[in-house]
């Protein structure tokens, strides 16, 4: 349908007929991809479709996440649940092995891991594994996952460490970090899934066509997905907030702590700008070219940095000390993954 003006119209609008209906499809042919504000509400329209579905996550995930917030789970009935996905416990115990969880002594079962660990840690574990297998995976934009995947690792282990040095309860600040740019990939995916569904089209756009778009839509987007897997309401919110931190006038404590979190994630190297001599062959120079100089993507503003100090009464002296225990865990994250 076109517009008066001989544009073509992108979807229907509140209040028109049709609105909510049917599929959303990106029309890649029109001047949709030299028009920021075009693209947004493009890829806003796919990501509300009623046809829209995120990546599945494995239901052993979902389940455990549920366990975690009931007030007394024995530990029989999660180890009886995590042996239901043989290769997401085989990767669990992979990863509470190595020397980022064992310390002095390594656990030898599923059972050994839940003891030393507890429930929370292993459910941490456990959903970083899920997002791995099911979410930052795309044969359209495969190094531009592998970023996606190392930052939100790298964001949710720093969460949880400022976590430490704050007065909130940090049951979810991990979830949140590993979570908060969930919405770049669900959009990545989504736009793959357009594209193949459109007759004549081998591939989605370049990152150089929609970067910008992308980072404006990814806080909303992310919460989307959140409440398509009906995760708790409190983390939906906070992964939807992580550049605003406040909500109705009020500041956010765990969309606080992975705002801090994320910044010092990006200034530690461990952003979306890829490295220099970075082993990241199928990016394209194009696309490298433009996510270097889009350097401002997923990045707060100083002002939203500040109303996150102070609504966790972080001062100077404790950003210090968190800044410093950034360096070692990501130093030592970046040698457990080697």
């Amino acid at each position: 349908m076109k517009t008066n003006d001989g544009k073509q119209k992108l979807g229907k609008k509140k209040g028109e007929e049709g609105y909510g209906q049917g599929q959303a499809q990106i029309a890649w042919d029109d001047d949709v991809l030299l028009d920021e504000e075009a693209m947004v509400e493009a890829l806003l329209a796919c990501l509300k479709a009623p046809d829209y579905k995120p990546p599945t996550l494995p239901s052993v995930a979902l389940d455990l996440m549920r366990l975690s917030q009931e007030p007394e789970v024995s530990f029989e009935d999660v180890v009886k649940l995590l042996e239901q996905d043989s290769m997401l416990a085989g990767r669990v115990l992979k990863i509470v092995q190595s020397p980022l969880y064992s310390g002095a002594m390594q656990a030898a079962s599923l059972h050994d891991a839940l003891v030393r660990l507890g429930l929370r840690t292993l459910r941490d574990i456990v959903m970083e594994i899920a997002m791995d297998v099911k979410v930052f995976r795309s044969e359209d934009y495969t190094e531009t996952m592998e970023l996606l995947r190392r930052h939100c690792s790298a964001t949710a282990h720093l969460a949880k460490a400022v976590s430490r040095y704050t007065p909130m309860e940090g049951d979810y600040a991990f979830l949140v970090g590993l979570l908060h740019d969930v919405g770049i990939a669900g959009t990545l995916l989504a736009l793959s899934d357009s594209v193949a569904s459109q007759r004549g089209k081998r591939r989605p756009p370049d990152l150089v066509s929609i970067w910008p778009a992308l980072d404006r839509v990814h806080e909303q987007a992310a919460e989307l997905m959140a409440e398509h897997w009906k995760l708790p309401a409190d983390l939906r919110m906070a992964i939807g907030a992580h550049h605003q931190v406040l909500i109705q006038g009020f500041a956010h404590p765990l969309a606080a702590t992975v705002a801090i979190a994320n910044d010092l994630a990006h200034d530690l190297g461990h952003g979306l700008v890829p490295k220099e001599g970075a082993a990241l062959g199928e990016m394209t120079e194009l696309e490298r070219d433009c996510m270097s100089s889009f350097t401002t993507v997923d990045r707060s503003d100083p002002k939203t940095l500040e109303q996150a100090r102070e609504a966790l009464q972080l001062g100077d002296e404790q950003m210090r000390l968190i800044e410093s225990d950034a360096a070692g865990l990501l130093s030592e994250l970046t040698a457990d993954t080697e």
